[in-house]
């Protein structure tokens, strides 16, 4: 008895520290303002999330569950008085009596509700690392997909100011008889179509800006820090908390149905009763009382109760297995997309960038010289713009499969990465 309690004291403490911990570290969180950095977009999400104020209810939860399985006793002793009079033809006399009752468990059903719930307090505590680490990679798409939006934005008005010297240039050319109206048409429908890309990508950086408000819980006006950069995930991969939440829900359920299986048992009813019976004659004694197990349907033997835990306990293997093949999948097509997105990042060389950005910015100069004609400069121009487009998409794309990177490795997103 010594030891079931000394195994309860320790887990009971851990258990309320954790959740206490858990609640003073969000209250604890710097207060966030409208400009964000990288070092403290994560703090700020997880400290406005409602989604994480939940779960840590639900931790909180789980914890109290812990602390209602600790009773040692089944149940609480019971305390019976009577009183009565006694009257023969000669005399009178008064008859009491007094009974303390005591249920008990002898199969060591105690210990492992202890056990089980324990085990689903670890699990909870899994599951809240799962929210915090979804979450995480929500914030971090979020920010990033702002910050690309806004460099979009920035790209696309560069790249209507030269297609539309373009397209002037040419229309001048058409007007003086130097080049064809068709081709001046053509340079003026690839400026509307750049143009209607900067107006989408208007429409896009106030999408991603809201949703990243959304996440954050607050008005986000400037974003500091370097812009598109990947996260670092050269760490050593970890475990993903969504298998420790599983394997304790394993574990608790092959518990719960050992519990069950014990609770067959019959729990004896120790009495202890003292009493005045007949004129004055006292009467003390112990006594023993055990329910009498009938087979199922006539009484209960927990026979239901058992197969259903244990097809939970089957279900929570087989959702084990699938989410270790999804997430050894995922890690691997992780670690593909950010093996390409270096191979791509090599391709867009600061030379090539520098060049093709200054040949865009001279080719209106180069087609009012006549060194190009009107459909060699939309054609040069189309290259370019697809080449600088490509180039920002591919930043984006290898920052997103960093953050996927990291999650399907298991490590932390937390922090200024």
């Amino acid at each position: 008895m010594k030891s079931a309690v000394a195994r309860g004291v320790c887990p009971r403490f851990s258990a309320l520290m954790l959740v206490t911990l858990s609640f003073g570290a969000r209250a604890a969180e710097p207060v966030c303002t409208e400009a964000l950095s990288r070092s403290t977009l994560i703090s700020c999400g997880l400290n406005n999330s409602p989604t994480l104020a939940a779960e840590l209810a639900s931790l909180h939860a789980s914890a109290a569950r812990r602390e209602a399985a600790r009773p040692f006793l089944p149940s609480n002793p019971t305390v019976a008085a009577s009183l009565g009079s006694r009257v023969s033809a000669d005399a009178r006399a008064t008859n009491w009596s007094v009974t303390l009752a005591q249920e008990l468990e002898v199969a060591g059903q105690s210990v492992l509700r202890v056990e089980v719930a324990d085990d689903e307090l670890r699990a909870a505590d899994a599951q809240m690392l799962v929210v915090r680490a979804e979450l995480a990679e929500q914030l971090w798409v979020a920010w990033f997909e702002t910050i690309a939006a806004r460099e979009r934005i920035k790209l696309s008005v560069q790249l209507e100011k030269a297609t539309g010297e373009v397209a002037r240039t040419a229309r001048g050319m058409a007007s003086n008889g130097l080049a064809s109206p068709v081709d001046a048409a053509a340079a003026d429908a690839a400026w509307v179509g750049v143009s209607e890309r900067r107006v989408e990508a208007e429409r896009a950086a106030r999408g991603s800006l809201l949703k990243l408000q959304s996440l954050t819980g607050q008005r986000v006006e400037l974003m500091t820090g370097p812009g598109l950069e990947p996260l670092r995930t050269d760490a050593a991969p970890q475990t993903r908390p969504e298998l420790k939440a599983l394997e304790s829900l394993k574990s608790a359920s092959s518990r719960r149905v050992a519990l069950l299986r014990r609770s067959r048992a019959p729990n004896p009813t120790v009495t202890l009763f003292a009493q005045n019976d007949g004129f004055s004659e006292r009467v003390f004694g112990v006594g023993v009382g055990l329910p009498i197990p009938l087979p199922q349907p006539v009484g209960r033997t927990k026979a239901g109760e058992i197969e259903e835990a244990l097809a939970a306990e089957e279900r929570v293997q087989a959702e084990l297995e699938g989410m270790l093949r999804r997430l050894t999948t995922e890690r691997a097509l992780a670690e593909s997309d950010v093996l390409a997105a270096v191979e791509k990042r090599a391709l867009f060389s600061s030379e090539r960038l520098v060049g093709a950005t200054s040949a865009l910015q001279a080719l209106s100069t180069q087609l009012s010289a006549g060194r190009l004609t009107v459909r060699e400069a939309l054609v040069t121009q189309q290259s370019l713009v697809e080449m600088l487009q490509s180039e920002l998409a591919m930043r984006e794309a290898a920052c997103l499969a960093s953050v996927r990177a990291a999650r399907a490795s298991g490590l932390s997103l937390e922090g200024d990465l």
